[in-house]
Parts: structure tokens; C-alpha cells; sequence
């Protein structure tokens, strides 16, 4: 008995010594003296909540242990994509956040043909179904035992692996048409020269009466999307929210630190730029050079109180559509003034822009309120989809076309008109960047001339020598959006190089949006000048019109609300006419007095 004694003496004298020795190692004794002086001298009322908010400052830092990705649905019952971040905190692994993402990618209009939306439909599910997988796999596994606070390198890491995806897959299909084209080779005979055939169509003289055809510039053709290249954007936001909710911190201050003002004791909200009414090509009507009406409060003005003024513009012109409709007979009419499109705009049957900037200047007059001085008004144009290839021309309203310069005096003319219109986006394509140089030089000194669909995404964007790629294509501002391949670190370093370039900065919402309320935080973390959405109705918009209002008080109490500045325009003139240069023709020749002179 004695010896088994003593062997259990030993056993329990070496546990003892491995524990103190471990204790030792980590520091455990001098903390917890250290915790029981304090909470001696502080006599908190809950003292195990002390002891243990005192130890989290110890505590390893959170790393994300696995990425989720589950189908879910849109605004508008479409495909998309729920995202979630596990993280290892003090030992649990836990849930951090999920953001519901956008998967839209082929631009077909919410308002465009059903049989088109079907089409899309189908591309996005799958798109969705590759981004799922490549989220719930080869992203989850690169992306583990990182800290989710290193947002740069888990944009990068998911970025790079979906661009190796799409070499691949590009380099696959290049092959394969390869293979294509010899197999054709071969089983092609030569042509027999004496057997009669079709003439050849290039050589077949032009019918009678056909003038020139006019040579336009054709439309930059855009970025072939990677089917699946959506997961990147989920991954970005959603990491960047478990980010803020790991420090603590409201998101839009975590976003400001991304963007190097960790130290901002200022924040100031964007500006709204909320759309009402929605029209364009596919719209009833026959106005195309309009897609969107929007309006924007003064700078200065609270948010409170702006967001109040577009929610009584957007009722006053509902019920103005409404009683159009007249009587009981008209209930049809009533009913379908009532409708919105996807993005919430009201969608009337309007025949030129006039109509449309009537029915808003004539609402805010009613509600008295200024245009022009206590409201703004924007134009969202799209102009590229307005453009007639054959023609060489805009097709502004059905059956009336306008040239290039035309359109300059055009827009000219209607904001002259109109000087409570201060933005305008994508007026013209800017392959006619002549055309585009004159409008700007005539406006940008009262209007804000916005680039959408003109320049490239964000990450190709930050790594472009803006001279090379666009030329004389200059801008006052430039609409960014998180979506697809775009990344929260390629919008940051993008917003960066716009501001250098005194562009104003818009952070627009996505087609397909969801109650998720992360693009007002983004856009007030970056410092955006404005916040595009669609119109004050359903969820999904208004979510993030409460988080505006819910920021702006968080701010306001904290004494960390700053004003807009108002509105400055950076004129963009017209860049000086070359001199000619010299030549043998234009040079005089010299006479024999010259030659005696010399």
C-alpha cells in the first residue's frame, strides 16, 4: 500500500510541477493578480464579467476557420448567393457574419423583355451554382487559419485564384476551337472554279438608292464575366463585415480604416441620389435618352430631413399618376400607376425628358420645395444603349435621331432649361470622346458629367495608365459598385485614384439588391460624395435608407458628425488645337532677295 501510495504522490507531485510550469509559461499568475487588484480597487458590480472582459485582450486573435455558401433569393426572386465566415474565437467556432450578395452580371433592364430576363435567369443560376462551389471549397480552404482583418490579402487571395480559373477555362476553349478549326480544314474541299456558285457578297455592287453608310465607332465590347466571378465580391463584403464585428466597431468606421483614415474624427454622409422614375428604351413611351430620374437633397441638409422631402416627392408623384387616371372606368389605369419597376421607380409612359423633369419640379414645387436650391435633380442616361450602330446616330425619342454633336447641344439646351438638373451620367458614349470634350467644356462648370459604363472595372482600373487607356475621356465623377470581380480593396484604391483625378465618387447599389445594409456603411467609410439607390419603396432600399438615418444619429451623438461641402464643379475644358506643323507646302519659298540677304 505504502509503494502504490507513493507512486500516486509522484504522479500527482509531476502534474503539479507540468502545471505551474504551464501556468508559468503563459503568464497565467501575474495576470490574475494583476485582475484581482483591479477588480479589488474597481468593485464591479459583476465580477466574473470583469475577470473575463480583462482576459479577452489576451486572447489569440480570431481567424476564420471556413467560408458557407448557400442558393438564396433576390429583391426580386431571383438567384443569388448567402454568404457566411466562421472564425475561431476563444476556442468556439463561430459564426461572425453572412451578407447577402447580387449575382446580376448579363445587363438585361429590369424593365426588358420577359423572354430576355429567362435567358439571364438561367446564365445567373449558374453562375451562382459555380460561385457556390468555389466559395464552399478552394476559396474556404485558402482563406483558412487567416485573420479576416487582413482585407487586402483575402482579396487577393480570392481574386487570384478565380483569374487562374478563368486562364484556365480560356485557355481550354482556345484549344478546343483549335481542334475545330483543323477538323473543318480537312473535311473542306476546294472550290470548284467552273461550277456556277453564289457571287461573292463583297463583291456584289451596292443597290440603288442606298447612300453611304455612316462609320461609327462601335461599342467597347464589355468584360466577358467569369461564370462564378460573383463569389469574389460576396467573399470581400462578407469578410469585411466579420472584420467590424471582431473589433467592435460600427462598419463604416472599419472601412475607413481600410481606406487609411483610422484616424478620422469627421465622418460625413453621401449624398442620396435616389431614384423616382424609371424609363429608357424598354419602357412604355417613347423616350430612350432618359433611363432614370433621380434626386439628390442640398449639401447641408440632414439626412433626416432629405429622406423625409424624397419620400414626399416620390407620394406626391405616385398620386399625380394616379389621378391621371381619372375616373372609376380608369381603375385599371389607377391600378398600374401604382406599379414600380425592380429597382422601385414608378415607370409612366413618358414621350421626352420634359415630362418627366415637369412631374418632379412640379411635385417639389407643390411640397414647397426649391428646385434647384433645396433639391437637385440627376439624370441617369446610358447612352450606349440608345446608339443606333447603323446609323451612326442617337435614337433620343422613337423615330428622332441625332448625331454626335447634335446630342452636345441637345443636353446643352434641356439643362439650360432646366438648371436644377446638376448630374447627368453617361450623356454619350465615350467612343465619340470629341463629342463628349465639347459637352463637358459647356456644362462641368454647373453639372456634374458622371462615368458609368465608360471605364473599365475597378481592379483593371487601379492598374491602368488613365492617359493610355482613355485619353482625352475625362469625367467629374465616377460610378463604382461591389459586384462581380470587384473586391472591397479594388474600390478603395480606385476611389484613391478617381479623388487624385478631382473625380467625385458614387457608390452605387446593384441590380438584385437585398435588405443587406452594407453599401451605406461602405459608402460613408469611403467618404462618397454620393449614394445611388432606387426608389424610397420596399425593404430592400429602405434598409438602407434607415441605416443613413441610424448613422447619422450614431455619429451625431458621438460629436463625429461632419457637413457636406457644397457642391464645386471642376470645369473640364477643351484641350488646345494642335498647331500645324510645317510642311513643304505650307513653307514659302525663298526669292532671290532673300538669297541675297543671306
Amino acid at each position: 500500500m505504502s509503494r502504490m501510495s507513493n507512486g500516486l504522490d509522484r504522479e500527482l507531485y509531476d502534474l503539479k510541477m507540468k502545471a505551474e510550469e504551464y501556468y508559468r509559461n503563459n503568464g497565467v499568475p501575474e495576470k490574475m493578480e494583476d485582475v484581482l487588484n483591479s477588480m479589488f480597487m474597481d468593485q464591479p458590480p459583476d465580477v466574473y464579467g470583469h475577470v473575463a472582459n480583462f482576459f479577452i485582450d489576451f486572447a489569440k486573435s480570431p481567424v476564420i476557420t471556413k467560408m458557407k455558401c448557400r442558393m438564396a433569393y433576390d429583391s426580386s426572386c431571383y438567384s443569388t448567393m448567402q454568404t457566411e465566415v466562421y472564425c475561431m474565437v476563444r476556442n468556439y467556432d463561430t459564426l461572425i457574419s453572412t451578407c447577402l450578395s447580387s449575382c446580376y452580371a448579363f445587363g438585361i433592364p429590369d424593365i426588358g423583355k420577359q423572354e430576355d430576363k429567362d435567358t439571364e435567369e438561367a446564365n445567373r443560376l449558374e453562375s451562382v451554382k459555380v460561385a457556390m462551389n468555389l466559395i464552399n471549397t478552394d476559396i474556404s480552404n485558402k482563406l483558412k487559419d487567416l485573420n479576416p482583418k487582413l482585407q487586402d490579402e483575402v482579396d487577393s487571395i480570392a481574386y487570384d485564384l478565380l483569374v487562374k480559373l478563368k486562364e484556365a477555362e480560356e485557355a481550354a476553349a482556345l484549344l478546343d476551337k483549335a481542334e475545330s478549326c483543323d477538323d473543318e480544314q480537312k473535311s473542306e474541299k476546294p472550290p470548284d472554279a467552273s461550277s456556277p456558285g453564289k457571287k461573292n457578297r463583297a463583291q456584289t455592287p451596292k443597290g440603288k438608292g442606298k447612300g453611304n453608310q455612316v462609320v461609327a465607332v462601335p461599342n467597347e465590347l464589355p468584360e466577358m464575366m467569369f461564370p462564378g466571378s460573383s463569389a469574389v465580391s460576396a467573399v470581400s463584403r462578407t469578410v469585411c463585415t466579420a472584420a467590424a464585428c471582431l473589433k467592435h466597431v460600427p462598419l463604416y468606421e472599419h472601412v475607413a480604416s481600410l481606406a487609411g483614415m483610422q484616424d478620422s474624427t469627421q465622418y460625413t454622409l453621401p449624398l442620396p441620389m435616389v431614384t423616382i422614375l424609371q424609363n429608357g428604351r424598354s419602357a412604355p413611351g417613347k423616350l430612350n435618352c432618359v433611363s432614370e430620374f433621380m434626386v439628390i437633397p442640398k449639401p447641408g441638409m440632414s439626412a433626416h430631413e432629405g429622406i423625409e422631402k424624397i419620400v414626399q416627392i416620390f407620394r406626391h408623384i405616385s398620386k399625380t399618376l394616379v389621378g391621371k387616371g381619372g375616373s372609376k372606368r380608369n381603375s385599371s389605369k389607377d391600378m398600374s400607376a401604382r406599379n414600380v419597376t425592380d429597382i422601385g421607380a414608378l415607370c409612366p409612359a413618358l414621350d421626352k425628358p420634359e415630362q418627366g423633369l415637369d412631374l418632379i419640379q412640379d411635385a417639389m414645387t407643390a411640397l414647397e420645395i426649391q428646385p434647384g436650391e433645396d433639391f437637385n435633380i440627376g439624370l441617369r442616361v446610358a447612352a450606349h444603349d440608345m446608339f443606333d450602330m447603323e446609323k451612326g446616330k442617337y435614337e433620343i425619342i422613337t423615330g428622332q435621331l441625332k448625331s454626335p454633336e447634335d446630342l452636345v447641344e441637345f443636353w446643352v439646351e434641356l439643362l439650360g432649361r432646366y438648371p436644377a438638373v446638376n448630374v447627368i451620367i453617361d450623356p454619350i458614349r465615350k467612343e465619340d470622346r470629341v463629342s463628349w470634350l465639347k459637352l463637358c467644356d459647356r456644362v462641368t462648370s454647373h453639372c456634374y458629367v458622371i462615368g458609368d459604363c465608360g471605364y473599365h472595372r475597378p481592379g483593371r482600373l487601379i492598374t491602368e495608365d488613365m492617359e493610355e487607356v482613355y485619353g482625352q475621356y475625362q469625367t467629374s465623377g465616377i460610378v463604382l459598385r461591389l459586384e462581380q470581380m470587384n473586391t472591397v480593396t479594388h474600390i478603395i484604391e480606385c476611389s484613391k485614384k478617381m479623388k487624385e483625378a478631382n473625380n467625385d465618387i458614387v457608390i452605387a447599389t446593384c441590380q438584385g439588391e437585398s435588405t443587406d445594409t452594407f453599401i451605406a456603411d461602405f459608402a460613408v467609410g469611403l467618404g462618397a460624395k454620393f449614394l445611388k439607390l432606387g426608389a424610397p419603396c420596399r425593404g430592400e432600399r429602405i434598409s438602407v435608407l434607415n441605416r443613413l438615418l441610424q448613422t447619422e444619429d450614431l455619429l451625431e451623438e458621438k460629436g463625429m458628425l461632419g457637413s457636406q461641402n457644397e457642391h464645386v464643379y471642376n470645369h473640364i475644358e477643351l484641350p488646345p488645337t494642335p498647331e500645324p506643323a510645317e510642311t513643304e507646302e505650307n513653307t514659302p519659298t525663298p526669292t532671290k532677295k532673300d538669297a541675297k540677304k543671306k
